[in-house]
């Protein structure tokens, strides 16, 4: 069940990163901090930082990608071109499929180190994977905001 959420909402962001016009994509309005392209990004980055602390997840994504999309980055400080609509989209597939993998292996596996945050524990894969749909879910309504806002 974690992963038809997580897979749900993965393809939610990535049709919204779709939707864009290539004006749209990296545009930031006014209240917002960052890009449509930059949130599609920032959840394949987090999903990726998150899902490590799993040793049987097979990391996807360039070690680059945290310079454009990790927390505290922005479009305004990229100083390379960012990845493109398509490989997006590629990597994002491949990091569904990975955690597909990952849960049909050792969904209730115990973590060496739990995920931690804001005086939460997450210790398992299903706890990992049930977290980061919900990060997803955040995401969709920005990017959503940000069509809306880019129009």
């Amino acid at each position: 069940m974690a992963v038809k959420a997580f897979s749900f909402a993965r393809f939610a962001n990535i049709s919204g990163l779709q939707a864009a016009t290539p004006e749209q994509l990296d545009t930031v309005p006014v209240g917002f901090s960052n890009s449509i392209r930059w949130n599609a990004g920032h959840v394949l980055v987090i999903a990726e930082s998150i899902l490590r602390h799993s040793e049987k997840y097979e990391p996807v994504l360039p070690s680059n990608y945290k310079d454009f999309f990790f927390m505290g980055t922005s479009p305004a400080d990229w100083k390379d071109e960012p990845p493109s609509v398509s490989e997006l989209e590629e990597l994002s597939a491949k990091q569904v499929q990975a955690v597909q993998d990952l849960v049909e292996n050792h969904l209730d596996s115990p973590l060496k180190k739990a995920f931690e945050i804001r005086g939460r524990s997450f210790d398992t894969v299903s706890e990992l994977v049930s977290f980061i749909s919900y990060h997803e879910g955040l995401h969709f309504a920005t990017i959503k905001a940000l069509l809306k806002a880019t129009k």
